[in-house]
């Protein structure tokens, strides 16, 4: 068994601290760009689709819980459930990067409600 020398094993440690700098970098950028799309998301809800409420939740609205494949969860109230799919794929057209998961309020589970009230960021 060879043993890696400590010039060697500085080097891993060094390239391991670039890597996990560059890997929040990423996460920050993927944040930033997924709170813009909950706004712009919410913004057009309002205004298209005549909603009275939407509301941020889940690791976009706790960036402390956020990854880098973590994608948007909104409640919306007020949008009819007709309307409800054609603003799905709107808001999904958002950012093509970007998933948006839009739930009706007034659909929701009671189990998901307590979530979205004791969490959620209204918008």
């Amino acid at each position: 068994m060879s043993q890696l020398s400590a010039e060697k094993r500085a080097e891993y440690r060094a390239g391991a601290a670039r890597r996990k700098v560059m890997a929040e970098e990423r996460r920050q950028a993927h944040l930033a760009r997924a709170q813009n799309v909950a706004v712009a998301a919410a913004d057009l809800l309002y205004t298209a689709y005549g909603a009275t409420k939407v509301v941020l939740f889940g690791s976009t609205a706790h960036p402390q819980r956020f990854h880098e494949r973590s994608d948007v969860d909104l409640a919306a109230w007020g949008i009819g459930e007709r309307a409800y799919v054609r603003a799905v794929a709107d808001v999904n057209g958002l950012d093509s990067h970007i998933f948006v998961d839009l739930v009706r309020g007034e659909e929701a589970p009671p189990t998901l409600l307590e979530r979205i009230k004791q969490e959620g960021q209204s918008l």
